[in-house]
């Protein structure tokens, strides 16, 4: 009798899709026998240990049926990811949500757990199709990786940044749909030759809604980054819709950021975040800003914390600019608030219905 009513059970396991602990144990030898496509069920599958990618492999599962489950209190060290890869070739990660299980995990949020996937030195990688969501790291992050991209993925309630290259270069970043909760939706630090465009960005809007909508953040000087951010539409982010950094070696950097063709939406609505708005500059000099929308905009449009020499800001539609939330700020609900006195290069803008006016010491 107890045999039948175990087989029963396991039946039940087998034709609802819902795995046992460890079948990253099966992933993984899939993985390391395969040299092409290895083709996962509709399932739910219950992860224990790290996944390591190999070159040459597709990890694809079935849309909207193929999920990845974290087991709950998985105290994995720091910089342990879920999908783990160094030094890797053409590899390719489609249609898999990852559910990180955040609320029954005990490692804290952004510090360095919990990252979905982290690949380090591999190059022509593609991230498509997937669904990162409860986690307490990054959704997919990129060190020193050649040719990368990441395309039609949704990310919220992530722990960190939902999609991060660091020190990379050749990297597109397009078509994904990104709500952030702790830190940025897609950032880039020290990377070249960067395209983030036609995504969708807005935040979680419960008081954990993250910072910036898109941050770009330089410590190391290159005379040219290539970094085009276009064709964006940003909604109610809580920091800045998009933050230009610099520091450090960073700031010797004078060109090569473009931000054109985007939508900023009611962006900005953080009570805490003094640099919120628009577009932020903290730092970073050079950047050209051009024919872009910011419509209902909190603090500013484009608020210049420090630095921005020689930004040149052109050709936008500026209207219905918003005061800070919170913060009595000088300039704050103008269009442009040149709050750091930095030298601009501003005209040929269109203004209108800005609260405080269309500038702020700006000449």
């Amino acid at each position: 009798m107890y045999l039948k009513i175990l087989l029963l059970f396991l039946l039940v396991l087998y034709f609802t899709g819902i795995a046992s602990a460890g079948d990253e144990v099966q992933i993984n030898k899939m993985i390391k026998d395969s040299s092409g496509t290895v083709q996962l069920k509709g399932k739910t599958y219950l992860i224990e240990k790290p996944i390591q990618m190999k070159s040459g492999v597709t990890l694809q599962g079935v849309t909207g049926k193929t999920t990845f489950f974290l087991k709950e209190n998985s105290n994995w060290d720091v910089w342990v990811p879920l999908i783990d890869g160094t030094n890797l070739k053409n590899v390719k990660i489609r249609c898999i949500t990852f559910n990180m299980n955040c609320d029954k995990q005990k490692v804290p949020y952004a510090k360095g757990y919990h990252n979905v996937i982290f690949l380090k030195g591999c190059s022509n990688v593609e991230i498509d199709s997937c669904t990162f969501i409860n986690g307490r790291g990054d959704g997919a992050r990129f060190k020193s990786c050649k040719k990368v991209k990441v395309h039609n993925n949704i990310a919220k309630r992530l722990g960190h940044d939902s999609f991060y290259a660091v020190d990379c270069n050749d990297v597109n970043i397009y078509s994904n749909k990104v709500t952030t909760r702790k830190n940025a939706g897609i950032r880039d630090w020290n990377s070249v030759n960067v395209r983030i465009y036609g995504n969708t960005v807005n935040a979680q809007l419960d008081g954990r809604g993250g910072y910036a909508g898109i941050q770009i953040e330089y410590s190391k000087y290159f005379k040219d980054p290539n970094v085009e951010i276009s064709k964006n539409v940003l909604t109610k982010t809580w920091g800045p819709g998009a933050q230009l950094i610099a520091y450090s070696q960073g700031l010797r950097i004078n060109k090569g950021v473009v931000i054109k063709q985007n939508k900023f939406l009611k962006c900005g609505q953080s009570h805490n975040i003094v640099d919120t708005g628009g577009i932020s500059i903290k730092e970073l000099d050079g950047a050209t800003i051009i024919n872009n929308v910011g419509d209902g905009c909190r603090n500013a449009f484009i608020f210049v914390y420090s630095g921005g020499d020689g930004t040149l800001i052109k050709g936008n539609t500026i209207k219905n600019t918003k005061v800070h939330v919170a913060k009595k700020l000088a300039g704050t609900g103008t269009g442009i608030d040149n709050w750091a006195g930095s030298n601009l290069k501003v005209y040929g803008n269109s203004f209108s219905n800005n609260v405080n006016g269309d500038t702020y010491n700006v000449d």
